[in-house]
C-alpha cells in the first residue's frame, strides 16, 4: 500500500484560536488535504484547500511538523503541517468535507477528539508564537 501525503494548516486567528473541522469520523482535524497536480508547492495546496473547505484565504507560514497517520484498512498518510493565518476577514463557509467548522482556543483544541499528531502540531505552533521566557 502506498503512502499518501496530506498538507494541513494550523490556522490561527489574531486571538490565537485554531480553526478545526469535524470530519466524517466525528473527529476534529486541521484543515488541508492532498496535493492536486496543479499545485506547485505545499503552500499552494494549503491555499487551495482552505478556500475549498472553509472559503477563507490564508497566508502560509513555516513548516511545523510531519508524522505518519495510520488509518488501518484505509492506509497510511504522511501529514505535513504548516503555520497559517487568515489573509482577510472572510466568513467561514462549511463545505461538504466537514459537518462543522469552529475556532478553538489552544486548550480547547488540545482537549478535543483528534489524532495526537494534530495536537502536537498545535503545540508546536503555540511554541512558535510565544517568545521563550527569560
Amino acid at each position: 500500500m502506498s503512502l499518501g501525503v496530506s498538507v494541513k494548516a494550523v490556522l490561527q486567528d489574531d486571538a490565537g484560536r485554531v480553526l478545526l473541522g469535524r470530519n466524517p469520523r466525528d473527529e476534529w482535524e486541521l484543515l488541508g488535504g492532498r496535493p492536486d497536480p496543479e499545485d506547485s508547492t505545499p503552500q499552494d495546496t494549503l491555499r487551495r484547500e482552505l478556500l475549498e473547505e472553509a472559503g477563507i484565504a490564508i497566508d502560509v507560514g513555516p513548516i511545523l511538523d510531519s508524522w505518519i497517520y495510520d488509518l488501518g484498512d484505509l492506509g497510511r498518510v504522511c501529514i505535513v503541517t504548516y503555520c497559517a493565518a487568515p489573509a482577510n476577514g472572510a466568513r467561514l463557509q462549511v463545505s461538504d468535507e466537514h459537518s462543522d467548522l469552529r475556532w478553538f482556543t489552544a486548550d480547547e483544541a488540545l482537549a478535543a477528539r483528534m489524532p495526537q499528531g494534530y495536537k502536537d502540531s498545535i503545540r508546536a505552533a503555540e511554541a512558535l508564537a510565544s517568545p521563550p521566557a527569560g
